[in-house]
């Protein structure tokens, strides 16, 4: 057996090789934008990608190339049942809404009149969650708490639009984190020089424009529940909310609740991912003040160290926790592998 690893050492590609070399896994780097990447993978068993939502040429073609590869039954990671909605909330609300799982309420505005229409309808409630299709780490994502308030963001969503990197949200979260005089100064002074020069990414992606998705509020415990489901087993922390904010992605705030978490995000999050056809997947929580839980969001992705290797062990489809070292990407590995020899 050869298996195909792209070429960059971000990610989850550390440690796949680690675990090839470990378990004596044949693999190779491959590059997907070489003029060659098909006959470099074609000759592979499959291929691991930890495909970026901030590379703005990865966004271009991987879907496409995932797709084209399953089809010539090449098994991939992530495969199209992980990507096809991947950084893009439009379509996971509506994979929630038409398979009936417990979200927010969203609607999707393609014109600036029917997104006036809905801030001054009535029946509209506030505050309101607005957000953009793309954007991580609570990247374009606002609290509209009056009808004025979501007139600006739907001005703007409709004109100039909203580019991908943002960079209020990025540095003031830095600076907030920062311990001590020297490190902030320099988080001010690559803030100044972002401004100046924003990454190639952000540069090279248009911006969110013409459209806007509000989703109501769920007034909650200032927390969310991220669940990663990996075949059988499921491991989950608790992040809490920025301080005088409403968001809890990206905040760096973790807490491991292990096996004192509610059970129902767990069956949740292996009924979602059995839905999707996915192998893994990991989804975004929030319970309402009245008990109730709401699935907000959901990414193949997530961040590959110090973030859930903090939990003591995982969750099983029957709902029982074990403690066990957590290896997410072994496991993710394993069980892509696993097809292959069968």
């Amino acid at each position: 057996m050869l298996i195909a690893i792209e070429q960059k050492d971000t990610g989850f590609t550390r440690r796949w090789i680690r675990h090839c070399e470990q378990q004596n896994i044949r693999y190779k780097r491959v590059n997907p934008f070489s003029t060659d990447a098909i006959e470099q993978i074609r000759t592979c068993d499959a291929l691991f990608w930890h495909v970026s939502h901030e590379n703005y040429k990865e966004m271009l073609v991987a879907r496409e190339l995932i797709q084209a590869l399953d089809s010539a039954g090449i098994p991939v990671f992530p495969s199209p049942a992980q990507i096809w909605h991947f950084d893009d909330k439009l379509a996971q609300a509506y994979f929630f809404d038409l398979h009936g799982f417990p979200a927010p309420k969203t609607r999707a505005l393609f014109t600036l009149q029917d997104a006036t229409n809905h801030l001054r309808n009535p029946e509209t409630t506030y505050p309101l969650i607005g957000k953009l299709r793309r954007g991580s780490a609570s990247s374009n994502v606002f609290m509209i708490r009056s009808v004025t308030d979501g007139e600006r963001i739907a001005k703007k969503a409709f004109t100039s639009g909203f580019p991908l990197y943002n960079l209020r949200n990025r540095y003031k979260d830095m600076y907030t984190k920062a311990t001590g005089p020297a490190q902030k100064a320099f988080i001010l002074a690559k803030w100044v020089y972002r401004i100046a020069v924003p990454p190639d990414y952000s540069r090279q992606s248009p911006p969110e424009k013409d459209y806007i998705l509000f989703q109501d509020f769920i007034p909650n415990r200032g927390e969310d529940v991220r669940v990663v489901v990996v075949g059988d087993r499921a491991v989950a922390l608790k992040r809490n909310v920025r301080k005088d904010d409403f968001r809890a992605s990206g905040s760096g705030l973790l807490e491991f609740p292990n096996e004192n978490l509610n059970k129902e995000y767990i069956r949740l999050a292996f009924q979602i991912t059995d839905k999707l056809g996915a192998i893994s997947m990991g989804i975004d929580f929030i319970e309402s003040l009245d008990g109730t839980i709401h699935v907000i969001e959901m990414s193949y992705g997530f961040p590959a160290e110090n973030f859930l290797d903090g939990a003591s062990g995982t969750w099983s489809r029957s709902l029982s926790y074990t403690e066990e070292p957590i290896r997410l990407q072994e496991w993710i590995m394993d069980l892509v592998l696993k097809n292959v020899r069968r």
